[in-house]
């Protein structure tokens, strides 16, 4: 009767939790406890670095070189594409100048014509039997050389054909100089016979031994000579007057002949020259007209492509990004993260043409933090940020992964360190200080 009493008042419910007890978790809890205290342990006192990331690119320290071209003129032919790694000293383009580029031969032959005549002209100026031509320039032109030679001879027979007159009448004139001479010779012997007969007439006149008609006679004589020889002693003078008078004539002749030749000397002196500034001028622009690399480098930024397109004076052809300089990587940062970087951080740059996960990246340093901002094509605001690479390849072995100028490259910029906790709290004390302060 109990035992039907005590089964009548048990609880069905703890009948069934003694035919199915509910397990306990307590075995469990406390390896659970335990790496949970050790998680909370790691993330307090383990740092991760904090980084600020941004978009860059590959440049030269040094700056691009932008190829332009003075005088402009239509492309001939173009022997460089977009990329392509040039030397310095190639060819680049090939320019037809137009009617801007001087006849570089047309001043050659104009230039050799001048110094022809110009030796012609000292040869005459100097008083030589024979211009003395240049021995090239008789070679290259014998022509002209030839042209030269004959002008020379035909203006020396123009002036021996006036200086020839000149020179007879001296020579007539010196012969009538020493006609009066002889003449004078002649008229003083005779006055001197003369003078002896007489002073015999005077003595035989006294001694009454000749008439005075004959003394008078021998005296009217005497008159004569002593006048004749008087009239030729005047003569004498102005027909030695009258030779020095045409060899000074010869002589005139002659240094007006060199005088001319001179000053024709200095013109063509001086069309030398300026032929000879227009020759180099020409030369140059010749060489101008081919378009060559000032540097080693790529060819970006390349604004002409076809033959036959024209170039204005001045106009940006194309640049060259120098490879021989060292390269940096400038990176374009946020104005929000400006706060946090300075020079002397370290950085990871990853270049954008290999895989990170597979070459890795570059440590470098910052060497150069803008002190302003910025602004690029679509207006944002940014500072400019260059980071030095450590080397200039990915990997171990120079050369397999060269990084070159334009390559895109993403830099994070490490600001500092921060614990795994803080990282987890930092959106609840961020959420504590923000939260609930609307109105």
């Amino acid at each position: 009767m109990e035992k039907d009493t005590l089964e009548k008042d048990t609880d069905p419910l703890d009948n069934m939790l003694e035919k199915h007890p509910v397990p306990t978790w307590r075995q469990a809890a406390w390896p659970v406890m335990a790496l949970m205290i050790l998680a909370v342990t790691w993330a307090n006192f383990s740092k991760l670095d904090e980084v600020a990331v941004s978009p860059g690119n590959v440049i030269p320290l040094g700056k691009s070189k932008i190829i332009q071209h003075l005088e402009g003129g239509i492309i001939q032919d173009i022997f460089i594409r977009e990329g392509d790694l040039v030397f310095a000293g190639k060819t680049l383009m090939q320019l037809d100048l137009g009617s801007s580029g001087a006849n570089i031969e047309e001043l050659k032959v104009r230039l050799d014509s001048e110094r022809l005549t110009r030796a012609r002209l000292e040869a005459e100026a100097t008083g030589q039997k024979q211009p003395d031509f240049p021995a090239e320039l008789v070679e290259r032109v014998p022509v002209q050389a030839n042209a030269q030679r004959r002008a020379f001879d035909a203006r020396k027979r123009q002036l021996s054909a006036g200086t020839a007159i000149l020179r007879e009448l001296v020579k007539q004139r010196r012969l009538e100089v020493e006609e009066l001479a002889a003449k004078k010779r002649a008229v003083e012997g005779n006055i001197k016979l003369t003078q002896e007969r007489f002073n015999i007439s005077t003595e035989l006149l006294k001694d009454g031994l000749t008439s005075r008609v004959d003394h008078l006679q021998i005296e009217a004589e005497m008159t004569n000579l002593n006048g004749e020889i008087q009239s030729i002693q005047a003569s004498i003078p102005r027909a030695q007057a009258a030779v020095s008078e045409s060899r000074r004539r010869v002589s005139e002749d002659e240094t007006r002949f060199r005088r001319e030749a001179q000053d024709e000397l200095n013109k063509t002196e001086q069309t030398i020259a300026r032929i000879s500034e227009l020759l180099k001028k020409a030369e140059e622009q010749g060489v101008r007209a081919e378009i060559k690399s000032p540097i080693d480098g790529v060819v970006i930024n390349l604004a002409f492509t076809n033959i036959g397109n024209v170039i204005k004076p001045g106009e940006p052809i194309l640049e060259i990004v120098p490879t021989g300089e060292n390269l940096v990587i400038e990176s374009r940062l946020p104005p929000t993260d400006r706060g946090y970087v300075a020079e002397g951080q370290s950085a990871l740059v990853k270049i954008s043409t290999y895989d990170y996960a597979r070459y890795g990246g570059l440590d470098g340093e910052v060497i150069l933090v803008a002190p302003d901002t910025s602004i690029d094509e679509d207006g944002n605001p940014y500072f400019r940020v260059v980071i030095q690479p450590e080397k200039s390849y990915l990997g171990s072995t120079p050369g397999m992964l060269p990084i070159m100028p334009g390559m895109e490259a993403t830099v994070d910029i490490r600001t500092g360190q921060k614990t795994v906790i803080d990282y987890l709290i930092k959106p609840v004390l961020k959420l504590k200080e923000e939260a609930f302060r609307e109105r």
